[in-house]
């Protein structure tokens, strides 16, 4: 639904708009950050706690977590409003302040969600979580696709604030729902200082996933943000994958630190997951580049110079994505504050090459390969830093990181072999699709396929 409500708005808004509203979409990005670390704090103190049976304490973490985030949300918004009022965008979109006013709703809407989805998720209820997410993309996306066309940007921003209205409404019916009513600022700083270095590490990476849009918005124009979006949209789809496995074994990850479950057992569950992705996104992003010429030849038409980026956005995720469990694994059994400096360093590399490249060349493509270079450097340096906790034995070592660049590097040399020259006939994807699978299938197999998904 999102990648189908992207596409729906790339076609009624066409590359101008299109770029305007993923600056948009930064809003929301941001201020899911707004909490200011009480809700990863809450990430690693609910779980122990909901395993032991202490329901007290577990009520008054939660009550603190909310009061951190609320007033998170209020500082949050009026310091968006104050940056703005000073700058030129809002006159540029021709939009005016309603649908910037209306994303920052929607941004506090989103952090409700992230505080009922963590309470729910330590107390092991991930299916009210998984229907209360699938119900925001549907009833948001679906309500966006319907809107654009005739509401334009509002129809997106008011469909997505209802998407996460609907979300909050499911989730509240879980016998685990958190508490409304917010408790005194002390529970909750306590929190947020034992969440900041998960704060700090996402909102990093936050800052590495988002540097290029905020250069091509400083030295290119909203047209050429808007082609680059394209590719965007599919490093968001790519990524969902490990991250929602990550939410799964983070409570677990937590619990296992504080001596609440096994820790061997646990570690064992993350290096299945991993080599498990490792083998099979490839399979998922391989098929989507080869297909794209096709869909935006037929769908999106003014988008055919996307084709590039996207190519290389994809290529990017797949890099991005070797770090994701391993960073969730650190972060929730490791409480020393030298993981920051691995994406804190990354940001510097990415930032130097996505800016350096944007003010000489401020192209999709080249501001692509730049942002490739920052995953990259954060993505290795991550699974560097995991590997000594992840894979305690040499042997294992050598498996993880071969398991790791094996799958990735195969699949990218087939998809560039595939991919040029681009072929926007239906049958000439299908057949290259079928070719990419066959030729990656046994890779697939032999690092962490069907057999050893179905022992995990």
């Amino acid at each position: 639904m999102v990648l189908a409500r992207g596409v729906a708005a790339a076609a009624a808004l066409g590359p101008a708009g299109f770029g305007a509203w993923n600056a948009l979409n930064l809003i929301l990005d941001y201020g899911a950050y707004a909490s200011l670390g009480a809700v990863q704090g809450l990430d690693l103190a609910l779980p122990p706690a909901a395993a032991r049976g202490e329901t007290e304490a577990a009520r008054r973490a939660m009550r603190g977590a909310w009061w951190i985030t609320l007033a998170g949300a209020l500082a949050f918004t009026v310091g968006v409003l104050l940056v703005l009022s000073r700058g030129r965008w809002i006159a540029t979109t021709g939009w005016g302040w309603g649908p910037t006013v209306w994303m920052l709703v929607a941004a506090a809407v989103q952090l409700a969600i992230l505080y009922h989805a963590a309470t729910l998720r330590a107390h092991g209820d991930f299916s009210t979580v998984s229907v209360g997410l699938a119900l925001q993309a549907m009833v948001g996306g679906g309500l966006g696709i319907a809107a654009v066309w005739r509401t334009g940007v509002w129809g997106l921003v008011l469909g997505w604030i209802a998407g996460g209205v609907s979300a909050i409404a499911w989730m509240r019916r879980s016998k685990w729902r958190p508490p409304l009513l917010p408790a005194g600022p002390s529970e909750g700083l306590a929190l947020a200082r034992r969440g900041f270095p998960i704060f700090a590490f996402f909102s990093l990476t936050l800052v590495i996933r988002s540097l290029d849009r905020i250069a091509l918005a400083r030295y290119a124009d909203n047209h050429a943000l808007g082609l680059y979006s394209l590719g965007l949209t599919a490093v968001g789809m790519v990524l969902y994958l490990p991250e929602a496995a990550a939410a799964v074994l983070f409570p677990r990850v937590a619990a296992a630190a504080e001596g609440a479950r096994d820790p061997e057992e646990t570690r064992r569950q993350v290096m299945r997951v991993h080599r498990f992705l490792m083998a099979t996104l490839p399979a998922v992003v391989g098929p989507g580049v080869l297909i794209a010429p096709w869909v935006l030849a037929h769908a999106l038409p003014q988008f055919t110079s996307s084709i590039e980026p996207l190519r290389v956005l994809a290529l990017a995720s797949l890099v991005f994505s070797m770090a994701t469990i391993p960073s969730y694994y650190l972060l929730g059994s490791s409480r020393s504050p030298s993981i920051l400096a691995v994406p804190a360093f990354a940001a510097l590399v990415a930032a130097a090459a996505i800016f350096g490249t944007a003010m000489v060349s401020p192209s999709a493509t080249h501001v692509a390969w730049a942002a490739t270079a920052g995953y990259g450097c954060f993505a290795f340096a991550m699974l560097g830093l995991a590997t000594p906790r992840l894979s305690p034995e040499p042997r294992e070592r050598v498996w993880l990181w071969v398991g790791s660049l094996v799958p990735a590097l195969w699949s990218a040399g087939l998809m560039l072999w595939l991919s040029g020259p681009a072929d926007a006939t239906a049958s000439g994807a299908a057949l290259k699709t079928l070719l990419f699978l066959a030729l990656f299938a046994p890779v697939a197999l032999a690092f962490g396929g069907v057999v050893r998904f179905r022992r995990a």
